[in-house]
């Protein structure tokens, strides 16, 4: 059975992965989108961020930060970094027991398994991670190929 611990190390070495290659790309390609606009490699990228700031805040009540779009690929590996950061708070969390969480957010008080917290992380980071390969590929750009980002890559890389 693959562990929520698994689940959460691959989407940190997916992440870091699409990351690195964001930083190899012309800043353009950063401006690239598929449906709407304002849904640009870069809006998804920092949107990612704001998503793993959410699950940590529910998790252990930290609170987000101003994020930006970044417009470089300094400003991408600074987001990289922090989005490690991020996900080994997430990371840590699985190790602990399967507890509900209470916090607050615009509906009021609310509370969810821990769980499912971490697994709406790995959802959220699959989805985005699509949509930027999705966003490029449609602007002519197919610097990412998912399925080298997938468990079976993950566990080979991390058995040798």
């Amino acid at each position: 059975m693959i562990s929520l611990d698994m689940s959460l190390r691959h989407m940190a070495w997916a992440d870091t992965k699409l990351f690195s290659a964001l930083q190899e790309l012309p800043e353009s390609a950063l401006k690239s989108s598929y449906a709407s606009p304002e849904w640009s490699v870069a809006h998804i990228a920092m949107h990612m961020l704001q998503g793993a700031e959410w699950y940590c805040y529910i998790l252990t009540g930290s609170k987000w930060t101003e994020l930006r779009e970044p417009e470089s690929a300094a400003d991408v590996a600074e987001m990289s970094a922090y989005l490690q950061r991020m996900y080994e708070t997430l990371i840590e969390q699985s190790t602990l027991p399967d507890e509900m969480v209470d916090f607050e957010d615009e509906d009021g008080m609310n509370s969810k398994p821990r769980s499912m917290v971490l697994a709406q992380a790995i959802y959220h980071s699959i989805e985005h991670r699509t949509q930027i390969a999705i966003a490029l590929e449609t602007n002519g750009n197919r610097a990412i190929d998912l399925d080298t980002y997938d468990l079976w890559n993950f566990v080979a890389q991390q058995e040798s």
